[in-house]
């Protein structure tokens, strides 16, 4: 075949791909380039369906930025790169790999319509990524500058400030003779909540930012906070220039392979979306959360050299920690009794476990990656200034001790056909093994599974691990995980999945060996183009502790019994005009242990999103009735709130929640205002402790501002 043929062949290819487009604009499906998207009803979606897995607090920044970066930067899916689809989040390793596949075969996309050609993308899965992508058939390509960086490099600056407005008990007045003696029993400082931020990124090159925090209760300009902020952080990124991948300078997150050794920040588990069970591992990223513990700082970077990439990173910083022992005789500090997260440092105390030991971490990652085929080593090392010494109880007594530990694991992924493996091995310095397999399958058109099994050792020990797992660390659990995605007709869709996990040795509320079986079923359906609804089924059983009161032997707390939760939801969004959206949810929700009698709960909202067209003015209220007859009744709901900020409150009690956050924005200014107000009818003391509010509502106000240039 000679030149003038292949170009006629090219030619007439194109002008078909052309004729189907058109086709498919015309004839097929076109509404959703008419649809009003709603970029925040995505992430909220994804950040309550991770709340709802886990009672910790997670830092959800990091998803944010992603989402935020590629609303403003939209992806372009003819160059994109696997580990640059990965960061939506929202495409599964099926479709990554079909888009791939496709652009590679048939030549790069002339349009966002012949994404509805790409198998496995739905019309519904085009409307939902279209807010951050874009389709460039020829990308312009100009040669960096510092001169271009500097002239059209994006500068965002945020201020929030955030209080309470009733009195909790560490801010009212006692005299100072009482003070004296318990010097812990007030805040030092103010109510007053302040967070600042600035971030400048120019493309995928440079990106460059800081982030302050002061907590409520804590100092700011004085006594023991003389430099402002109790929390600064800071991060300089450089991304592809030649070899160079990445490299960071100041304080950064490490990712690799499954998470079983390194994975800092939060991670996707168990959710609706039960096809994304594959941590997407991103290596050496910039931090700039308020997470004031789980990140590095120093220097990591990432070389590229054909299918290899290696990666090395340094970090020295210090952490908080309850001191235990000190020399006598030069006051150095010898031991510690634990690691603190909370980062918050607002009474005597918590100030003198400030930044106590030093931590010192070092390692590195080599990666081989092919087509289909990905396969890496990580190493870590870290040491601390004192010994961890904790109080050995049965259930803790494999958990690390002393100063230094190390880790080593291999992950791989490949792909056969319609399947995905991967997984990793992973090894502490005492020789405990922790491994994770999994696959995602296509099996038909209309039909895809999820399967991973997970097998922790009771002795593995990884202070920086997140894989998947019931546990909130990688310790002492076996589980299998199986999950499915059924598109039976069109505009409806089943997800399911099914998890049961034994536990080899006891933990804490389980003086026992001990079991549990969780699963949900979700069914959603697209009645329109403006309404959406969805119907779960989630429950989960595990076996814990007797009440010691209901033993023959009080002494005795090795028997257990089963727990259950099952949670009940009916979820509408619903457009009713352009300008106006309107969400209900319903949720009941059953708690039973043993033969006691259940503890039920229910919830029902309604949400009001309204964005006049004569304003660029957002506003987005609620209204939710709540009754639970205890904590453990107690059922998340995500809140709209200000940028870059999340509010996934509890709701237990009984009574009525609201609020009201509005955003308006100018040609580079965006300012956002929030009010919100949980009233108990059952409650005349709120909280606890030094948060202890005599009374019976809570009210918090927000204000936030965005200054773009």
């Amino acid at each position: 075949m000679n030149v003038y043929e292949y170009k006629i062949i090219m030619s007439n290819l194109t002008l078909y791909k052309i004729l189907i487009i058109i086709s498919l604009f015309l004839f097929v499906n076109y509404s959703f380039s008419q649809e009003v998207v709603d970029n925040q009803q995505l992430i909220e979606d994804l950040i309550e369906n991770i709340a709802e897995s886990s009672d910790e607090e997670l830092d959800y920044t990091s998803l944010f930025d992603d989402f935020n970066y590629f609303i403003n930067n939209p992806l372009n899916l003819n160059i994109a790169t696997k580990e640059e689809l990965e960061k939506l989040y929202i495409l599964n390793d099926f479709q990554i790999k079909s888009l791939l596949h496709y652009i590679d075969k048939n030549g790069q996309l002339l349009s966002i319509y012949e994404l509805q050609l790409v198998y496995g993308f739905t019309p519904e899965l085009i409307q939902k990524i279209l807010p951050f992508i874009t389709v460039l058939v020829k990308p312009e390509v100009k040669k960096f500058s510092l001169k271009r960086a500097v002239k059209y490099g994006s500068n965002q600056y945020f201020l929030r400030l955030n209080s309470t407005v009733e009195d909790q008990k560490g801010y009212t007045p006692i005299s100072d003779s009482a003070l004296n003696i318990s010097p812990n029993s007030r805040y030092l400082g103010s109510r007053l909540k302040i967070y600042t931020r600035y971030k400048y990124h120019y493309k995928n090159k440079i990106a460059f930012g800081f982030t302050t925090q002061k907590d409520a209760g804590e100092e700011f300009f004085k006594g023991t906070q003389k430099n402002g902020f109790d929390y600064y952080s800071a991060h300089l990124q450089l991304s592809n220039f030649g070899h160079l991948k990445t490299l960071v300078v100041g304080d950064y997150k490490l990712r690799f392979g499954q998470g079983l050794n390194l994975w800092s920040g939060m991670a996707t588990g168990k959710s609706a979306y039960v096809l994304n069970i594959r941590r997407k591992a991103q290596g050496i990223r910039k931090y700039s959360s308020t997470d004031e513990n789980k990140f590095m700082r120093g220097v990591g970077a990432t070389f590229s050299y054909k299918d290899i990439d290696f990666s090395t990173f340094i970090s020295k910083k210090k952490i908080d920690a309850n001191l235990s022992e000190k020399d006598t005789l030069d006051d150095e500090l010898r031991s510690v009794s634990s690691f603190l997260v909370s980062g918050i440092h607002a009474t005597p105390s918590q100030l003198e476990d400030k930044h106590a030991i030093d931590e010192n971490l070092f390692g590195g990652n080599l990666t081989l990656n092919k087509k289909d085929f990905k396969i890496g080593m990580t190493y870590v090392k870290y040491k601390y200034g004192a010994d961890l010494i904790k109080n050995i109880t049965p259930y803790n007594q494999f958990d690390f001790t002393g100063s230094e530990n190390s880790n080593l694991s291999v992950d791989y992924q490949f792909g056969i056909r319609n399947i995905y493996f991967f997984g990793e091995a992973a090894r502490s310095s005492n020789g405990a093994i922790a491994y994770v397999n999994g696959a995602v399958a296509n099996v038909a058109p209309q039909v895809s599974i999820s399967i991973l099994h997970r097998d922790y050792a009771r002795n593995y020990q990884a202070l920086y691990s997140n894989a998947f797992a019931e546990n909130t660390r990688n310790v002492n659990e076996k589980g299998i995980y199986i999950g499915t995605e059924i598109h039976p007709i069109k505009h409806w869709k089943v997800s399911a999945y099914y998890d049961t996990y034994k536990f080899p040795w006891i933990k804490s509320r389980a003086s026992a060996l001990s079991n549990g079986v969780d699963y949900l079923t979700q069914v959603d359906f697209r009645l329109s183009r403006k309404v959406q609804m969805y119907w779960r089924v989630k429950n989960e059983t595990k076996s814990v502790n007797v009440d010691k009161n209901e033993l023959l032997n009080p002494s005795d707390a090795r028997y257990l019994v089963d727990v259950s939760n099952l949670h009940l939801r009916y979820n509408i969004v619903y457009q009713i005009l352009d300008v106006l959206q309107l969400k209900n949810r319903i949720e009941l929700v059953k708690y039973k242990k043993g033969d006691e009698s259940s503890e039920n709960g229910y919830l029902i909202y309604q949400d009001i999103v309204y964005r006049p067209k004569i304003l660029p003015l957002k506003i987005s209220f609620r209204y939710g009735v709540f009754d639970t007859d205890t904590y453990n009744a107690r059922i998340y709901a995500y809140e709209a709130n200000v940028l870059y900020a999340y509010s996934i409150p509890a709701y237990s009690s009984k009574g009525v929640r609201t609020y009201l956050t509005l955003k308006y924005s100018l040609k580079k200014l965006d300012i956002w205002l929030r009010y919100a107000q949980t009233y108990y009818s059952n409650k005349s003391i709120i909280g606890s402790g030094l948060n202890e509010i005599s009374g019976n509502t809570k009210t918090d106000l927000t204000f936030q501002l965005r200054y773009k240039f």
